[in-house]
């Protein structure tokens, strides 16, 4: 079967950007395939020196890769964090981050407003802060797993963790009863509800009116 390439958008780890045609990656996809041109030469460049891939199928829907850390909760020996970055499509950064590690599903990525739209399909669930390079593992979104075993728990376990500075929030999760099928678009709705984005902002304006006050 040929290889099929869409235009991307490759962000290098030192800001340098090349556009082009690059196959989608998989979660641990050592080198990334690129042409310049769709019937180009193709050459491979190494992941490790990739931040992150946008691409744009025919359609114009849009996806993002990015490189992340896989992060695991220890307990009392704290967050561990996996020896290397792996490929991640994200679905959703704004304040929060969820992705998930392959693209068997109809999720849709605009990374102009951070949201999405559509649903999971066969794949697992990451979630994180939207300007970290770490995300935790919540679930697999497998339909063919029909019952929902510590789906709740580790969700509120990793809100936990990341989301201290946001309380509405955490009790948003922690009453929460997720069902698998719309697990992620919840998680999205129960955030921008409880929004802790929008107190930070609020935190800014304050301060610098106080600092023009201060001035007079």
């Amino acid at each position: 079967m040929q290889a099929k390439y869409y235009e991307a958008v490759l962000t290098f780890e030192n800001g340098t950007v090349k556009k082009g045609f690059a196959e989608l990656v998989e979660i641990n996809s050592s080198k990334v395939k690129f042409r310049l041109t769709e019937k180009g030469d193709t050459e491979k460049i190494l992941s490790k020196e990739l931040k992150k891939v946008e691409y744009v199928d025919k359609d114009g829907n849009k996806y993002e890769a990015e490189r992340l850390f896989v992060l695991q909760d220890k307990g009392e020996k704290g967050v561990k964090k996996s020896s290397d970055k792996s490929w991640l499509y994200v679905i959703y950064s704004k304040g929060i981050k969820l992705t998930v590690d392959a693209l068997q599903s109809t999720l849709r990525y605009n990374p102009a407003t951070g949201t999405s739209t559509g649903s999971g399909g066969g794949t697992m669930l990451y979630m994180g802060k939207e300007k970290e390079d770490g995300v935790f593992y919540v679930y697999m979104l497998s339909a063919m797993m029909s019952v929902n075993v510590g789906m709740d728990k580790a969700v509120r376990n990793i809100a936990g963790i990341q989301f201290k500075d946001c309380p509405a929030f955490l009790e948003a999760v922690n009453k929460e009863n997720f069902k698998k099928n719309t697990l992620a678009g919840r998680i999205i709705e129960l955030y921008e509800t409880n929004n802790c984005n929008k107190k930070e902002v609020a935190k800014v304006q304050e301060t610098k009116a106080k600092a023009k006050t201060k001035k007079k």
